[in-house]
């Protein structure tokens, strides 16, 4: 008998059990007044999600939609593995920028155009460089099958593999690069996320309805938490950048899509720069970045901040990210990029849990400002997430700091 992709999946979550975790994280980020999440009480879950594959083959996540009313605000990727460590890897605020659907459609009209000899036997959503997600077109051709990925985005064919510390466009297998890796300390932090959802459930039965009235959310939200003997400790610490941080303070960092599928560094380093009011077009960045065909350094893109701002700047390449270097960056109101394998994108903010289950670990979040989807008109791409720190391997950050 053929295996299946779904076989292929290691300690494998079911969907139900993927969609309990959506609604209690969305439900307690509302609860607990986290930025972005403001009435969403309101928002309901799809329970149809994007299945997403790995490289591998294997289910890699569940991908859902967050609705309110007819209109989509928001997606959540839940792990399809207890080997991912982390139910909730992400939450994006704001509908997606590309459309799946359409995505598969191009991919298999472009896959007809350039291999007219072949049989499609199918086509897959693939998170081919997390979180870039691509559309794998299988083919066929006499008794030989192989398989052709597109960058959903744009339909760029992916042709670079691995995780090198170049970032720019090139691909990788999140299970081998980092579930595998660590993969019972993985198992160990999922079992205890999933105690943590028992224990609000037997609590709080109705956190899985659908939907709240304002009257019902004021009587949930506080048995959304766990109890803490201290009443002065929050479930939920987090920050964002503000601009005007002393008296009438406003969120004010913007995100920009990348203008080519490489330029990931480049348009992180446009939003970092203008956030310190240095504006500059993608295309100078590049330059100044050194940024070829297959994206750029880390070395390069230090000299390219230092460049741009005539050494106003102090542009600082740390190999050994931490999340409280991140925190600390954010408290002193400054931006800072922060890399993964092959990918760059912008930190404006964090989020931490202060009351949590014995011999668990506080759960700690990034806000990721994404230049992923890559769009030609830097204002229409993009994606701001909250990330769970400890479901990524963060490769590097760069500060930007005044000389």
């Amino acid at each position: 008998m053929k295996q299946s992709f779904a076989d292929k999946t290691p300690e494998p979550v079911g969907r139900d059990r993927a969609l309990a975790h959506v609604q209690l994280t969305i439900r307690r980020d509302w609860a607990a007044g986290v930025p972005g999440f403001e009435r969403w009480h309101a928002v309901e879950v799809d329970p149809r999600p994007l299945v997403l594959y790995d490289l591998n083959g294997a289910v890699l996540f569940y991908d859902f939609t967050l609705r309110r009313g007819n209109d989509a605000v928001g997606s959540v990727k839940a792990g399809a593995s207890r080997t991912l460590g982390s139910p909730i890897v992400a939450v994006e605020i704001g509908p997606r920028r590309w459309d799946p659907d359409r995505a598969q459609r191009a991919a298999r009209e472009k896959a007809r155009k350039q291999y007219p000899r072949a049989k499609i036997t199918g086509t897959a959503l693939v998170c081919f460089s997390y979180p870039k997600v691509g559309v794998r077109v299988d083919l066929a051709t006499g008794d030989a099958n192989r398989s052709v990925i597109y960058d959903a985005s744009d339909l760029s064919e992916i042709t670079r593999f691995g995780p090198d510390e170049r970032e720019g466009f090139t691909a990788w297998s999140f299970y081998q690069t980092i579930a595998e890796p660590c993969a019972g300390e993985k198992l160990h932090r999922w079992d205890l996320a999933d105690r943590e959802l028992e224990a609000v459930t037997r609590r709080t039965k109705n956190v899985f309805a659908t939907a709240f009235t304002d009257r019902e959310a004021a009587r949930l939200q506080a048995s959304l938490v766990l109890e803490s003997p201290y009443a002065f400790l929050r479930f939920y610490s987090s920050r964002v950048l503000k601009f005007g941080p002393r008296c009438s303070p406003h969120d004010c960092f913007m995100l920009y899509a990348q203008q080519t599928d490489v330029y990931c560094a480049v348009a992180t380093g446009q939003m970092i720069l203008d956030f310190h009011r240095w504006p500059f077009t993608q295309d100078q960045i590049a330059t100044a970045m050194s940024t070829d065909a297959s994206g750029t350094t880390n070395p390069n893109q230090v000299a390219g901040y230092e460049s741009l701002t005539n050494n106003s700047f102090d542009a600082t390449y740390d190999t050994s990210a931490d999340w409280s270097e991140a925190k600390s960056e954010i408290d002193a109101n400054r931006p800072l990029k922060s890399g993964i394998p092959g990918h760059a994108r912008a930190c404006a903010g964090w989020k931490r849990q202060n009351i949590f289950l014995v011999l668990q670990s506080p759960k700690r979040w990034l806000q990721i400002y994404d230049p992923w989807p890559w769009n030609a008109d830097i204002c229409q791409g993009g994606a701001v997430v909250w990330e769970d720190w400890d479901a990524v391997n963060h490769t590097n950050f760069i500060y930007v700091r005044h000389a």
